[in-house]
Formats: C-alpha cells, structure tokens, sequence
C-alpha cells in the first residue's frame, strides 16, 4: 500500500471517529447543562486526545461490524473440473460449486462464475467504513486527487503551525521583558495559594505593562503574569482571586494537557468538530479554574464577577496551549452563568462520576477500524459425501453384541458433607414441634422426619455411615438442655438485634427531617445565585455607565445602580438568616445523629461477642451432644435403621 493511501485512510478514520465521540460529549453537555466544569473540560480533552491518537495510532484495533464473507473449500477433484478464474479490471471473479445428490451420491457439478458483491450489493457506506481507499482506487483519477488534498492539506499544517509559533515567540518575550513583582502581600498569598492547590513550589511572580489580564507562562519553570495596571488600581482581594485562577491552571497541569487540543486544531484544522472541540475545552477549563478559585479564596461569586467584568476576559491572541480562553463576549456570558450555580466543593456522587466517564473514554480512545465478521464455519468440500458432516466427529463403536455389556456403572453417590466440623465425622439431627438442632447434611433432615411423630421429639444419628433412631426420653431431655443454654445466647443476639433496629429507625426519622430541611436549603442556594447574577448585571451597567460622556445621566443612572444594589443588599441579609437558622438545627439533627451513630457502634460490638461467644459455644454444645449420643447406641438406647 503506498504511502499517501496510509495517510489518507488514518486522516479518514481520525476524521469520523473523533466526529462520533464530539457529537456523544455534545449531547451528554446539553442533557446534563449543569455537568461540573472539571468534567467538562475533561471530555472535551478526550475528544481532542481521540481526533489525534486516531491519526497517529500506526495499527487501529479490527472491530467486526460488516456482515461475513462465506469462503467455500473446494477439493482438487472439483476445482479441476471447474472453470478458471478470471479476472477483468479491478472486479474479482470466484467459482462456485454445487453440490447435487443422485441416489444418495453427490458430485461436483461445475457452474458460471460468480462475482463477489460490489457496491450495489452490499452497504456502500459499510464497505467506505471499512475500506475506503479501495473503493476510490478503482477510479483512475484517484490518485491525482489524493496527491492534492495532501498538498492543500500539508500547507494548512503549516500555517497553523506559523501561528503557534508566532504566538510562543510573542508570550517568550514579553515573559522576558516582564519585570519581577515587589509586592510582598501577592507574594505570600501565592506561597499560600500554591500550598493550597498542592503544588510544590509557588510560582514566580511578574508585572508586565503588555498584558491585558493575569496569565500562567511557562512549561518548565511556569510563572504568573500581572497586568501592571491591575496591580497599581485593583484591591488586593481582587488581585487575590486572579491569583487563584491562574494557581489552578498550573495545578491542573492545564500549560502542558492544552497541546493536545492545540495539535488536534492543527492537523485536523478543516475539521469543524475538532475546531469546536478545542474551543469548548479551552471555555470549560476557564470555568473550572473559577470554581477552583473561589474554592481557594472562599470568595462570594458576585465579587468573582465583578472581577471578570473588569479584566473582560480579555487576553492576547496566541496558541491555545499557552494562553485562556477566547476573547467574546459570549464565553464572558457562559462564565458569569456558570457562577450562578457553582459548586465548589466536588461531592462524592461527581467523583464516582468524573471516574466512571473517564474509565468509559479510556476505551473509547482506542483506535478501530470497521472490518468484516469471520465467517461462522467453513463451507464443506465438493466432493463431501452429502451425508456426512464437516467438522469435527466421532467414530462410534459397532452395535454390541448380546453379551456385550454397554451400560456405564453408576458411581457411588459420596457421603453427605457435614456443614459442622467434628472431632469424629458423625452428624445428628434433632426434631421437635418447637427447635430443630442439625449438624448433618440436608438429606439427614428430610430422612429424619419420615419418622418424626407429632407431639414426640427424636434424634436422629448417622454414626460410620450407619443410621441411628434415638427415642429415648431421658436421652432427649439431655439434648433439649443443651439445646436451650444455646438458645439463651440467641435470644440475648435477638434482643441487641431489637434495639438496633430501634436505633436504625431513630436515625432514619432524623434523615428524613434532614431531607426535609434541604429543600429550603437548595431554594436559599438558588436565591442567592440569583441575586448574585443581579449583581453581576448592576456591575456590567456601571461598567458601561464609565463610558458615557454626560456626567449628570452617568450620576442619576448611578444612583438608580446604588437604589438596587441595597435592596439585594437587604435581600441578602435576610436569606443569611434564614440560612443560619436552617443550618442551626441542622447542626443539632447532626449531632443527634452521630449520638446515636455512637450506640449503634456499641450495639454492634455487643453483637460481634455474642456471635463469637455463640460459634464456641455452639461447637462445644455439639461434642456435649455427640457424647450423649455415644451413650445412648452404647446402652442400647439407639434404633438401628436399614441401610
């Protein structure tokens, strides 16, 4: 196979392979909307991973889906008789043999060739999946084509590449010309930020008069660009939140996992499902570093909007690797968005969820390539005998003769297992109207009460293999003793098992005043991200006042911003009550909880000595038994049953 036909087809099967997996990330996003921003950016990733690992994967695995091809084995005899192949063009031609039977005879009889379907006769579109190079070979202009497409191709890499380049020289200089920062209050919040996110040394500080908004530079020896201007006119709990975005792009790694993306945009730059899928990873990695930033500084989403409005999200244009996300107002809309319901503190469901997603796109990343099932079984030889089976057989012996025995002896069915280990292998079984005592093998129980009358108790014994019936009263009140100081043990069991199901439905009443307690909760949480989205619209409209010219409309459109600012202001006051009470009473239905938590731990203490205590005594209440038994068949006292 030439060169260019590899490329073409690996270009292929990257191209809808990783189109399938953009469309599933697609619709899971518009069916969850509010999938954690983390996942999000992770999905994305793996789509990117997926367009990029298709192409370059040298051997994608074989995934049969295209229906068999039946194979017929046709012996020498036969394929003498039958015509020559042919072939014509690029269309294969194969003989085919029929097999007719005369009175119990059958004989090759030799027929037309037959071609094998082509594209009218089989699925075009699984025969293009499977192969599509050999379904543009047969036109003669094929070729020409490809050498085309690969040139246009190969210049599109490399303008993209130009980019990249161009953008890594622009973020390589400016990082030299940026000067390092002085200010020791932003030094020690980024030692304390580093240390928060677990990165292993905090990350050098710089001011640069080039930047437009705080960015993280550098693969090897990363380090935190400031706007100058921010410095020297934002508070210092701004310049704090800024930090902590960029702290979290170097603790998700996200400088080195953005090539991924970058490269597939690049090789795959027609793509517009690959374009989309950067872009996408890029805007969800964005939103997963603002909840991680208000997850580092504990700030309210209101300030942290404030804080995009003023930086606009603006950065420099430059690879997508190095920089953030996209300059539109569009992704600034879906930020401020995602903080009106941001949860900064992953939960374990999302966890178990992150996990099983990303075990799921493991395998999917696997390239594959659609091939052909393999046939079911071999077509038999020509010359077979219509009466005979192909395949694997078995010679019968001849009928046997009169005195010939053919019936295969029966094993010996073994010794019915004892559930209970004993000293001597023996097993009983004790039947009264009130408690059954059994250490023995079921078939024990079922033969012992074929002689169990209503009203009388018996002991049932199977000593070497030689079955007893004990009757014999005082023998039975012996047994019945022993029986009883073994059931004192089990009612102490059943008593403990009574107050922990009195325990277990304490706590379940409190979780069902707990559950009703989080209903308020949730509509308190979503009253207050509504007034936080209010306040980002009074912050966005006090930054479009500062660009009007006339003084007195800016002053009086200002102060209407101040009039709704206190009433959310007053709003807010009230939800904080009312979230304080409701969290009061659930701290005291929690610590009621873990009270009763603490006896149930004791409960089940109790439970687990009196199951030991029980298992020994139990054991030693069998050797009791057994040794009772002894002394009945030794006296006489014991039936002996037909065996």
């Amino acid at each position: 196979m030439p060169w260019w036909s590899s490329w073409s087809e690996s270009l292929w099967r990257a191209s809808w392979q990783g189109a399938l997996c953009a469309l599933a990330v697609w619709v899971l996003a518009r069916a969850v909307p509010r999938l954690p921003a983390s996942l999000r950016a992770g999905l994305w990733w793996l789509v990117a991973l997926k367009f990029v690992l298709t192409l370059g994967w040298p051997r994608p695995v074989p995934l049969a889906l295209l229906p068999a091809e039946t194979v017929a084995s046709v012996s020498p005899q036969a394929r003498s008789t039958a015509p020559q192949s042919q072939t014509q063009g690029t269309q294969s031609q194969t003989s085919v043999l029929i097999l007719q039977r005369d009175a119990g005879r059958s004989a090759p009889v030799a027929v037309q060739p037959r071609r094998l379907p082509t594209g009218d006769e089989s699925p075009v579109l699984a025969s293009f999946l499977a192969d599509p190079m050999r379904s543009l070979r047969a036109w003669p202009w094929a070729q020409g084509v490809a050498w085309t497409l690969l040139l246009l191709w190969g210049a599109g890499v490399v303008w993209q590449v130009r980019g990249h380049v161009r953008a890594w020289q622009q973020v390589r200089g400016m990082r030299q010309r940026a000067r390092p920062l002085q200010h020791p209050m932003l030094e020690e919040e980024a030692e304390f930020l580093a240390s928060e996110a677990g990165l292993r040394r905090p990350p050098l500080l710089l001011v640069s008069d080039e930047v437009a908004s705080p960015l993280a530079a550098g693969l090897l020896s990363p380090a935190i660009v400031l706007p100058s201007k921010a410095v020297r006119e934002l508070p210092e709990d701004a310049l704090r939140m800024a930090l902590a975005h960029e702290v979290a792009h170097l603790r998700r790694g996200d400088l080195w996992l953005g090539w991924v993306p970058a490269l597939a945009e690049t090789v795959l730059f027609f793509h517009p499902l690959a374009r989309q899928a950067a872009r996408e990873y890029a805007l969800a990695r964005e939103e997963a570093c603002d909840a991680e930033a208000l997850r580092l500084t504990g700030a309210e989403p209101a300030d942290y909007g404030e804080l995009l409005i003023a930086f606009g999200i603006t950065r420099p244009p430059g690879s997508a690797a190095a920089l953030g996300a996209s300059a539109h107002l569009h992704a600034l809309h879906r930020r401020l968005r995602m903080l009106e319901h941001v949860d900064v503190i992953p939960t374990h469901p999302r966890r178990w969820l992150k996990g099983a997603l990303f075990a799921l796109g493991a395998v999917v990343l696997m390239p594959f390539q659609v091939v052909a099932k393999a046939p079911a079984a071999s077509t038999p030889n020509a010359t077979t005998d219509a009466g005979t089976k192909v395949g694997t057989t078995r010679t019968l012996n001849n009928e046997p003769t009169s005195g010939t025995d053919t019936t295969s002896k029966a094993p010996k069915a073994p010794a019915p297992p004892a559930p209970m280990d004993m000293e001597d292998g023996d097993t009983f079984a004790y039947l009264s109207d009130g408690r059954t005592m059994v250490v023995g093998s079921s078939d024990d129980v079922h033969l012992a009460r074929t002689f169990k009358q209503k009203g009388k108790d018996i002991i049932f014994v199977r000593r070497d293999d030689k079955p007893f019936l004990i009757r014999d009263p005082q023998t039975l009140e012996q047994v019945r003793k022993l029986m009883e100081e073994s059931g004192k043990l089990g009612d102490a069991q059943g008593a403990l098992g009574q107050q922990q199901a009195a325990l277990g439905q304490k706590q379940a009443a409190l979780g069902q005043k707990q559950a009703e307690f989080a209903y308020p909760q949730t509509q308190l949480a979503s009253k207050h991200a509504a007034l936080a989205s209010k306040r980002a619209d009074i912050a966005m409209e006090r930054a479009r006042l500062a660009t009007l010219a006339d003084d007195t409309e800016r002053d009086r459109q200002e102060a209407g911003l101040d009039k709704r600012e206190e009433d959310l202001d007053r709003e807010g006051e009230v939800l904080d009550q009312q979230q304080e009470e409701i969290g009061k009473k659930m701290e005291a239905l929690g610590d009621q909880q873990e009270k009763l938590g603490e006896e149930q731990e004791k409960l089940g203490e109790q439970q687990a000595k009196l199951a030991e205590e029980q298992a020994a005594r139990h054991h030693e209440q069998a050797k009791k038994v057994m040794r009772v038994v002894d002394e009945a068949i030794r006296k006489g006292l014991a039936e002996p049953l037909p065996t």
